[in-house]
């Protein structure tokens, strides 16, 4: 089975959809082929993909294309190979996440994100020791082809390609980044800020309770050809890796 996970790394992107459904209906001894083109997102599809994958029975590849960042760098070390182009890179971090509230309140935020960070940790633990993975994940770093090799992160590296743009909606200035590193464009980023004010936050807020009230009058879509929830930026409101 052969697949290409791209984009940001939440429910309503179709590849994600298409890799879950075809997994449905993979053999369970089958060969797995997945490319890799994302800067991340959410922490635990991240980790739940990444599970899935260590379960199957059958060898799985993963291929790094472009940049498997954040959550897309956990879901590729599910995988029993890991394959990266020599102009690709990997970049690891902890979690993080927007939040609000009283000091109780984000004082339990900052705990369940120590918690979520051991899962973090625990997914790179597999190919590198605990204090080395938690110095790249504490440094938020970016890694070559080269970088991540030595330091076991990948397995092969792949030369003679040219790498490919990263598709982004909820990372978009850190892909123009990226992008833009490609092209050997030198002209300066200017980063959006990532704190939302609370105007902002109302608008989200608003924005999700109309969502929710239009899901709750239409029917879910067939497993044979579903249908991925329209992306309404939603996903400033979830826990995600950057």
């Amino acid at each position: 089975m052969k697949h290409k996970i791209k984009g940001d790394i939440i429910s309503w992107n179709s590849s994600i959809w298409e890799f879950t459904n075809l997994m449905k209906n993979v053999k369970e001894d089958e060969d797995i082929e997945l490319e890799i083109n994302s800067y991340g997102g959410d922490v635990f599809l991240g980790i739940d993909l990444c599970n899935t994958l260590r379960g199957h029975k059958g060898d799985v590849t993963v291929t790094i294309t472009g940049i498997a960042a954040s959550a897309a760098s956990v879901i590729a070390m599910g995988a029993d190979k890991i394959k990266i182009y020599n102009n690709a890179q990997m970049m690891v971090h902890n979690a993080w996440t927007i939040a609000m509230g009283n000091s109780k309140e984000l004082r339990k935020v900052a705990e369940d994100l120590e918690s979520i960070n051991e899962s973090v940790l625990a997914s790179y633990t597999s190919r590198l020791d605990a204090d080395t993975a938690q110095k790249l994940l504490d440094d938020e770093t970016y890694l070559s082809a080269t970088k991540a090799k030595e330091h076991g992160l990948v397995d092969e590296i792949i030369g003679d390609a040219e790498v490919e743009k990263v598709e982004s909606k909820i990372f978009e200035n850190k892909a123009k980044e990226f992008n833009n590193k490609i092209e050997g464009n030198k002209q300066p980023i200017v980063a959006a800020s990532s704190k939302l004010n609370f105007e902002e936050i109302q608008a989200e807020l608003k924005e999700l309770r109309v969502e929710l009230g239009q899901l709750k009058y239409q029917n879910k879509p067939k497993e044979s050809s579903p249908e991925p929830v329209k992306n309404s930026g939603l996903s400033k409101l979830f826990l995600n890796l950057n």
